[in-house]
């Protein structure tokens, strides 16, 4: 019996937590790779470890490792994946409104979007009951432009 015969099963499992460990910190960049195939590593090492046998060490996580990336990491990005959802006032941007008082270059007026009224900023003279658009939020005040119809 040879030293890979009696010891690959321990090596599998070592660097099955190394892995694992380097994917605490390195962060879920890796998007969870580094743990899945450390597990793919240790499930390796257990079950082969009776077997003595460093094919069948070698087999069992070649097919592992195989299975995961043809099946098993697809589905788990997708299941990791973060939807991008504008919310709060970030929602606003591209929404179309109503001037309520006129904006001028040097001072704020007021805009109607949705239901609620705003301070509203333009790089351009707009006057009252044009419409506009929104595109961009400084602090509480809109960036607002006037929309395709009013031009």
């Amino acid at each position: 019996m040879e030293f890979y015969d009696s010891w690959l099963w321990l090596i599998l499992i070592a660097a099955g937590l190394i892995l694992a460990i380097l994917e605490l910190l390195v962060g879920v960049s890796t998007g969870f790779d580094l743990v899945f195939v450390g597990s793919v590593f240790i499930i390796g090492g257990l079950v082969t470890g009776p077997a003595q046998s460093w094919v069948v060490s070698a087999i069992v996580v070649s097919l592992l490792s195989v299975a995961y990336v043809a099946f098993g990491r697809r589905y788990v990005h997708r299941r990791m994946l973060v939807k991008e959802e504008r919310t709060n006032v970030d929602a606003l941007t591209g929404m179309k409104g109503i001037v309520l008082r006129a904006i001028a270059e040097n001072r704020d007026g007021l805009v109607k979007v949705g239901h609620e009224e705003w301070r509203a900023r333009a790089e351009e003279q707009i006057d009252e009951g044009v419409e506009i658009v929104v595109v961009g939020i400084a602090g509480v005040t809109l960036l607002v432009k006037k929309s395709e119809r009013s031009s």
